[in-house]
């Protein structure tokens, strides 16, 4: 006997999550942290990112938990191979995954990505710290750099926009779990 009601719960939640990111491509932004920027966040996988124009800054954010959260707000543009973006979230007594992935690189230009987590293994081109007198304390350092290489990159994020974004060969697949 099939369970009905969650099968509709489900396909309820897929359907609406397909349509606010058609409508977020639609209207010429990519913004994939809308709905699914929770507790925890999302996170990108990728097994390579190489980046260019890099800036880090603090910033106080918000998830859909905590309407203010210490995290760091970088901007770059950059190539992701092997990328993996997803969003695990309880719906009542299930678990689902939102997940997208892109079977071939993935090039992203005016991208800002704020979070609260990365381990990745870099190497940075011409790395500058940059330190400042302010009554502001997110104005107190930056990091830049020209070029900046990721290799295992797992981040944990709460906002993504792209100006522009090619992601051939993109699945998107939502799965109870």
């Amino acid at each position: 006997m099939y369970r009905w009601k969650k099968f509709w719960i489900s396909m309820s939640v897929a359907l609406a999550l397909l349509l606010a990111m058609g409508i977020g491509i639609w209207t010429g932004g990519v913004a994939l942290a809308m709905p699914v920027a929770g507790i925890g966040g999302f996170i990108v996988e990728a097994d390579e990112i190489q980046i260019t124009n890099f800036k880090l800054l603090p910033k106080i954010g918000q998830t859909s938990d905590r309407s203010v959260y210490p995290q760091a707000s970088s901007s770059l543009d950059g190539v992701i191979k092997g990328m993996k973006l997803y969003k695990d979230f309880e719906l009542g007594s299930l678990k689902a995954r939102v997940l997208i992935t892109a079977s071939k690189d993935v090039k992203a230009s005016g991208l800002v990505l704020d979070m609260t987590r990365m381990t990745a293994d870099s190497s940075f081109k011409k790395l500058k710290v940059e330190e400042k007198y302010s009554t502001n304390p997110l104005e107190k350092i930056s990091l830049s750099a020209p070029t900046l290489n990721l290799k295992n990159v797992k981040i944990r994020g709460h906002y993504l926009f792209a100006n522009s974004i090619s992601i051939p060969g993109m699945t998107l697949d939502v799965s109870l779990k």
